[in-house]
């Protein structure tokens, strides 16, 4: 979200940001274009509750209402008289209504999931029926909700092609725009990363990331060091819950929480590890890694969105096994481990160039 908004900034928009600031996540509000934080407590359960009984949204959905964003967003429409007010994400739906009340500008949804879908998939993959009911009841509720709401937006702009596809055969009238996420040009290679050392980094307070790190400790890890004794893994992300803290640590993996800098992070590695098994859009963390060259093993949703193609620029691997036999070829065979990272690399030059996508999407706002 940031580099896009610095990227809108570059081609010549006028941008500002309004975000929720989430008490689990409190930050400072800071960005390469103006930004404005409205502290929240999503945690929240008797209000939330009470809006879902209500019909109004689900409870998910509820968690991220507040009159004092509202507030807050309805000043900054009235003082900035935006032409386009882009949102990122159905949790901030709600707030499609406080747009159209405060003036004229377009409002548009920028999907970076088709977001009940994820919900699918875990329940799909859930260990015990209490949960897959519970998982299901989830994504029915929101499928619902997410799919009346985008008929009243002006457009929605997906980050990926499959996406857009899905909610037009859901029904989906509204114009659409793809623009995949892309990266900046002054990413640059880094040459083979510490020998033998394999790494994954993702949001890991995201439940697909979070069930990806247990499967790679669990299934996948035991594979590896039974074939490759010198093999190093490291996991990296943002809030690992303690009981996956509690499982790196049985298993002798390093599990870095908040790192720093993702990208430093990234050029140590020799492998880049993606096994998603739930969620849609594009994986950000395969796309940047792909620029800094590294070879990359991913199951096929955690390549999803990225126009890659196995054996070429990427493998994919769906099962523990075969996951296995593709991170020990790239830890044994160094120079396929070059050629993939290599032909990554040009893939990720030739389509998501940052600045090229946003002259795209900024055409089609004028469009609007």
């Amino acid at each position: 979200m940031s580099r896009l908004a610095r990227s809108l900034a570059d081609c010549g928009a006028d941008v500002e940001v309004l975000s929720l600031n989430p008490r689990k996540h409190r930050a400072s509000a800071s960005g390469p274009v103006r930004v404005r934080a409205v502290d929240i407590d999503t945690s929240r359960v008797f209000m939330p509750a009470l809006r879902a009984l209500s019909g109004e949204v689900t409870y998910l959905v509820a968690r991220f209402v507040s009159k004092k964003f509202c507030d807050a967003l309805t000043e900054t429409l009235r003082r900035f008289e935006p032409d386009v007010v882009q949102i990122e994400s159905p949790f901030l739906l709600p707030y499609a209504s406080c747009v159209r009340e405060a003036g004229n500008a377009r409002v548009v949804l920028r999907s970076l999931n088709v977001e009940f879908r994820i919900w699918e998939s875990l329940g799909r993959t859930a260990r015990t029926a209490l949960r897959r009911l519970a998982l299901r009841r989830v994504a029915s509720g929101l499928r619902a909700y997410e799919l009346k709401q985008m008929e009243t937006l002006d457009a929605i702009v997906p980050i990926s092609a499959a996406d857009a596809s899905d909610f037009q055969s859901l029904g989906c009238t509204r114009p659409m725009h793809v623009v995949p996420c892309g990266v900046a040009a002054s990413f640059h290679r880094n040459g083979t990363g510490e020998p033998d050392h394999i790494g994954f980094i993702g949001s890991l307070d995201f439940r697909p990331n979070q069930e990806a790190a247990a499967w790679i400790l669990d299934e996948l890890w035991p594979r590896v060091r039974e074939r490759a004794p010198r093999a190093r893994l490291s996991i990296a992300g943002t809030s690992p819950p303690h009981w996956l803290r509690r499982q790196a640590e049985r298993r002798g993996v390093d599990l870095h929480a908040d790192v720093d800098d993702a990208d430093a992070f990234m050029r140590r590695m020799s492998v880049v590890i993606a096994p998603l098994f739930a969620g849609g859009g594009m994986r950000i963390k395969v796309l940047e890694a792909m620029a800094l060259e590294k070879p990359i093993v991913a199951t096929t949703i955690g390549a999803g969105g990225i126009a890659v193609q196995h054996e070429r620029d990427i493998l994919i691997a769906d099962d523990a096994p075969s996951f296995a036999d593709s991170v020990v070829r790239l830890l044994r065979d160094p120079e396929t481990a070059r050629r993939i990272g290599v032909a990554a690399r040009a893939n990720v030059a030739e389509r998501y160039d940052n600045h090229a996508l946003t002259r795209g999407l900024l055409r089609f706002y004028e469009s609007l």
